[in-house]
């Protein structure tokens, strides 16, 4: 068996990934309206070019897209967090596979800022844009949390380990108000 998955939370999904003999690890991510794929193993993380490359194949591997499918992701809309071109991205928005960069909104709501007062939050945003605001700020707080499991497990910590599960955990929590949140706007 050459790939397998785990699937964290609805929105966190780790993959693992033979490629030339070796085990790569991935994390794929709900983040901003996107699914993001991106490397957990440091060797790829310092070397673009070979991470480029597994994720390549990666991407082409039928077992791969059959989970894609099975889980809801369109391959076409997956983003990655290292740029396939050669050139790095000169933009911070993560590059589109399938060539489409349009953002979801036209417009961006300001953002929600404790010194902000109740008559101007009323005033300058509408249901909609609370509900977006409190998802990004969620998406935010996963994606820091995802970050922290990331460091782990860099530093050999992974699933077995009580504090990774309680990390997992809080990860799953922030999907799972995502979630709950979204069902609210809609």
């Amino acid at each position: 068996m050459e790939f397998t998955y785990e699937i964290i939370s609805e929105s966190n999904i780790n993959v693992r990934y033979i490629y030339g003999g070796e085990w790569f690890t991935f994390n794929l991510f709900y983040r901003e309206q996107q699914w993001v794929l991106h490397p957990f193993d440091s060797s790829l993380i310092r070397n673009k070019d070979m991470s480029r490359l597994v994720i390549a194949d990666l991407l082409q591997h039928r077992p791969f897209q059959v989970m894609l499918a099975k889980e809801g992701i369109i391959l076409s809309e997956l983003n990655t967090s290292i740029p396939l071109g050669h050139q790095e991205a000169e933009y911070e928005e993560l590059p589109r596979l399938g060539g489409r960069s349009d953002r979801i909104f036209d417009e961006e709501p300001r953002p929600l800022d404790q010194s902000l007062d109740i008559e101007r939050l009323i005033e300058e945003n509408d249901l909609e844009d609370l509900i977006r605001l409190e998802v990004e700020l969620m998406e935010t707080r996963q994606n820091m949390y995802n970050q922290i499991l990331h460091r782990m497990f860099m530093a050999d910590l992974g699933p077995t380990d009580p504090e990774f599960q309680k990390i997992q955990q809080i990860v799953k929590a922030y999907g799972e108000a995502k979630t709950k949140l979204l069902g609210i706007g809609s």
